[in-house]
């Protein structure tokens, strides 16, 4: 059993006009830069994503986005000051009301602690200059390397979500069945944030970078199963007592990483709590790495 948490506002006939439909639509307007590029990326038809914000903007009285006309690539749209405001708003106080209502579950029905959803983020936005191009795609001892880290996490998780700036990185993982959230803003905070938003209401949440093809299937496991027993610590894998990734964050860290500094991933979270971060150890160091250039893929592709 599990509490969900579902904010909405209604106008005074009652109607809903925003919840969280509504706020993932804005928030892709501001990754894509324009309404019908936002409609895509969500598999919304653009009558209704220009109806959804329509309704909103009546029901409040501003304009939430506003039209670029021109320029090279034809113009777009943008959040007005107020609908970045509003949006702002709208989710510190979603997450507020969760973090509430997590509180209170636990207050009048202790007894049925324990099942606590975890969900996944798999981090595939890296561009790969060092590699020299996508390496997510580059083949890896037979298919896509991105490919490895789906096959290790399917099937532990309610929700999994791979966020990458590759359009064919994003297709191929709607082939396997994991939802893709492509997207094109440039750091590695971005990518944090969104995977949290595209997850939901979860208790804890796994940041996977896509390009450790050799991660175990029973080090994923191993993790949400350490995180179940310690829910309120950040577990990460390590070898001899060095931390690697992925790290799964307990849901008291969100607030954090949904607010990380431009630039900076979940390490930055877990290095200012080092006395609430867990260590798994992993038999070979391999495991851990990530592919940075052509030399060390072919490197772990021969181990």
């Amino acid at each position: 059993m599990k509490p969900v948490t579902k904010i909405q506002f209604l106008d005074d006939s009652g109607e809903k006009f925003f919840g969280e439909g509504p706020c993932r639509l804005l928030r892709a307007v501001e990754e894509t830069g324009s309404l019908r590029g936002a409609a895509a990326s969500m598999g919304m038809a653009y009558s209704k994503a220009l109806r959804l914000i329509q309704n909103a903007e009546a029901a409040l009285g501003f304009a939430l986005t506003q039209r670029n006309a021109g320029g090279r690539d034809g113009g777009g749209s943008t959040l007005t000051p107020e609908g970045r405001a509003w949006l702002q708003a709208y989710e510190a106080y979603r997450d507020a009301c969760m973090e509430e209502n997590r509180r209170l579950y636990g207050r009048f029905f202790p007894e049925n602690k324990g099942g606590e959803q975890v969900g996944c983020v798999i981090m595939a936005s890296g561009l790969g200059k060092r590699f020299g191009g996508n390496k997510l795609m580059a083949d890896f001892r037979g298919q896509p390397m991105i490919a490895r880290i789906l096959e290790v996490t399917e099937g532990i998780f309610p929700r999994r979500v791979v966020v990458t700036r590759h359009a064919d990185v994003a297709a191929f993982c709607r082939e396997w069945g994991a939802e893709g959230i492509l997207h094109g803003l440039p750091n590695r905070n971005d990518t944090v944030r969104l995977g949290l938003a595209a997850v939901g209401e979860m208790d804890g949440c796994l940041f996977c970078p896509g390009d450790q093809p050799l991660l175990r299937r029973e080090t994923v496991a191993a993790l949400v199963s350490a995180w179940r027993g310690e829910p309120g610590m950040i577990w990460r894998p390590a070898f001899a007592e060095q931390p690697g990734a992925p790290i799964l964050f307990p849901n008291w860290a969100f607030a954090q990483l949904r607010a990380l500094p431009e630039g900076k991933g979940g390490g930055y979270v877990a290095k200012k709590y080092p006395e609430r971060v867990r260590l798994l150890p992993v038999r070979d160091k391999c495991e851990l790495a990530d592919v940075d250039t052509r030399e060390t893929l072919l490197e772990l592709a021969g181990q």
